[in-house]
């Protein structure tokens, strides 16, 4: 697995090809919650700022994100080339007809997210802008409505979660104890098993963009 950073000490300090293009806004950061020794190890420390199991939850979802990005970038020394390599032919092409692109995945997960983090776990509301970024409401896994994405390249679509997952991430802050339960379809969950379910989530969407790619390059 290539290490696309060094550690310096320094959570906020990147080197090499890093250090002049960050790709995922800071998850290629070698900071305290993730960070590789020569590409060989790995291990998730909480996030700081976060009561327990939260730090840890968060951190693990962290690195499912950086998982499957690297996985999928890993080719690319800096943003030009990662647009040049993965642009908007990428992130608009269907597996069949009506089916699943890269962007619209991306922007479902990103829905997920804020759905569980922010609508369910505190009653938020989603502002309307951005709502009509996403495309919230004319995705439906459910009944298989995947809208045409922006077209943009990937790296735009990073930004966007990255953005996206900065807030959630706050947002967490606010919930109560991870034992506390409320009542979804008419069973209660905790909200332990809400940040779980979006990790599960993330994990599974990601692999799904693997394979997309996948097919995309063999097309």
């Amino acid at each position: 697995m290539r290490s696309w950073w060094t550690s310096t000490g320094d959570d906020n300090a990147l080197e090499g090809p890093a250090a002049e293009d960050s790709l995922l806004g800071g998850f290629f950061v070698c900071a305290e919650w993730l960070c590789y020794s020569g590409g060989m190890s790995r291990e998730a420390s909480p996030l700081p700022g976060y009561p327990e199991p939260y730090g840890l939850l968060g951190a693990i979802l962290q690195d499912a994100t950086s998982d499957w990005r690297e996985e999928l970038t890993w080719f690319a020394k800096d943003r030009a080339e990662l647009d040049a390599k993965l642009g908007r032919d990428f992130t608009t092409w269907r597996v069949r007809s009506g089916g699943q692109t890269a962007g619209a995945v991306i922007l479902h997960m990103i829905i997920a997210e804020l759905y569980w983090f922010e609508v369910f776990a505190l009653d938020r509301e989603v502002p309307a802008e951005d709502k009509a970024l996403i495309k919230w409401s004319e995705i439906n896994v459910d009944e298989g409505k995947w809208p045409e994405p922006p077209a943009e390249p990937l790296s735009w679509y990073f930004d966007l979660q990255d953005r996206f997952r900065t807030q959630a991430l706050e947002a967490v802050k606010s919930w109560p104890s991870a034992a506390t339960t409320k009542i979804h379809h008419g069973n209660p969950v905790s909200y332990a098993w809400v940040f779980g379910h979006v990790i599960q989530h993330e994990s599974y969407h990601g692999g799904q963009i693997l394979l997309i790619h996948d097919l995309w390059q063999n097309r």
